[in-house]
């Protein structure tokens, strides 16, 4: 094996220093790793409701719950769409399942603002459910995926499912749809109640903010 000069060296040392600095540098400009932010304001608008009895045979719902929110240098528009309800699903074990959509839009209004990052989150559920997130329905513009998970309520142990994202570039607007499978490990006459959380972090200019808009899903045993 031919021994380095004393210049080769020097340029292995100089690449060994840049190559992982430049992945640094890339990683931070695609969000996928996060610095550390304070954040001057959290603010939790109030929950937007949604009830439905649970039927007995399968149901095409298609209600779009909606929710607007322009403060501070943001402007977004939160969305849950319930799509069908259908009854044995082979797919999940013989349980009944929802399908819920998930849409965000949302613009910084400051020229020097931006968004930092976005968390959906389904918590606990009140009665035994699983929440299958539909991999090939997970869409979104200006942001990368940083983590997403499955969950579940069971009457020994829960773990909330969850999308996370952060912002590509600084971006001054992302959007978001994703698809979500509920399937409830219960019978007919039982009630299950889920809050799902947009948790959404941006910097309007002057400090970073956070708004947290949770929707209140209540299907009803007959």
């Amino acid at each position: 094996m031919r021994r380095l000069n004393g210049r080769e060296l020097k340029a292995l040392f100089v690449l060994s220093i840049v190559a992982p600095v430049s992945i640094l540098v890339s990683l931070r400009l695609t969000g996928i790793l996060q610095e550390p932010i304070t954040i001057s304001e959290t603010t939790t608008i109030d929950a937007i409701e949604w009830a439905f009895e649970r039927p007995y045979q399968d149901v095409y719902i298609n209600d779009r719950v909606e929710a607007a929110c322009v403060r501070d240098g943001l402007s977004a528009a939160f969305c849950v769409v319930i799509g069908t309800y259908s009854e044995n699903q082979v797919a999940y074990d013989g349980n009944d399942i929802i399908t819920i959509g998930l849409e965000l839009n949302s613009t910084v209004i400051d020229p020097n603002g931006f968004m930092e990052s976005v968390n959906v989150v389904f918590r606990t559920d009140s009665q035994p459910s699983l929440i299958d997130w539909v991999y090939t329905y997970l869409n979104f513009q200006n942001l990368s995926l940083v983590d997403f998970t499955s969950g579940w309520t069971t009457e020994v142990s829960h773990k909330e499912a969850y999308v996370r994202l952060a912002g590509l570039n600084h971006p001054e607007r992302i959007s978001i749809w994703a698809t979500a499978v509920w399937s409830f490990l219960t019978q007919n006459d039982q009630t299950h109640q889920r809050e799902i959380t947009y948790e959404l972090t941006y910097f309007n200019g002057t400090a970073y903010k956070k708004i947290i808009q949770p929707f209140r899903l209540k299907v009803v045993g007959r």
